[in-house]
């Protein structure tokens, strides 16, 4: 069952909101894994938007990806982005086990916006709260914890920028 400060944050602490948000989760659980095995771009996508997440246009997902299936809508990715496959992005940190670390971590959900243009390469993680800026690239294997700026090149654990790119090169 859902963790008790999901229901809350989505006003669903009840138990037929219970059911609700049990079923909203099997729906976008079955959205991911079918979106896996289609081959299609445009329908991967598609299946992503269904889920909620805020998709622009002709963007390119790639496989194996996981999305925030607890608050896809505070995801964003704007037109003529692409993302390479396995790569991770969650809107949100909690413990889900009761601990005293959850006194410390509580629940925190924090939008994530990708701007347009952008190409986010293989395995990468993208966490809550952080924005890409236009035109930004990040490398393959990168996490990302803060902002990149528009027109970088970014890259490591945790992402740092390598270069600023420019169209006259």
């Amino acid at each position: 069952m859902p963790s008790k400060e999901i229901l809350e944050y989505h006003g669903l602490n009840n138990p037929l909101g219970k059911i609700k948000y049990t079923f909203i989760q099997l729906w976008r659980f079955s959205l991911s894994r079918l979106a896996f095995f289609v081959p299609f771009k445009g329908w991967r996508a598609k299946m992503y938007r269904w889920s909620g997440i805020n998709i622009g246009k002709r963007v390119y997902i790639g496989h194996d990806m996981i999305f925030d299936r607890a608050f896809p809508e505070q995801i964003t990715i704007g037109d003529d982005t692409a993302i390479g496959d396995r790569c991770t992005i969650t809107a949100h940190g909690c413990i889900p086990t009761q601990t005293p670390l959850k006194e410390i971590y509580p629940l925190t959900v924090k939008p994530v916006n990708i701007g347009s243009r952008v190409w986010i390469m293989p395995n990468v993680t993208i966490i809550y709260g952080v924005t890409i800026g236009d035109e930004a690239v990040v490398a393959t294997g990168a996490v990302v914890t803060r902002n990149v700026p528009p027109h970088t090149l970014v890259g490591g654990i945790p992402a740092k920028i390598i270069k600023h790119l420019d169209n006259n090169q």
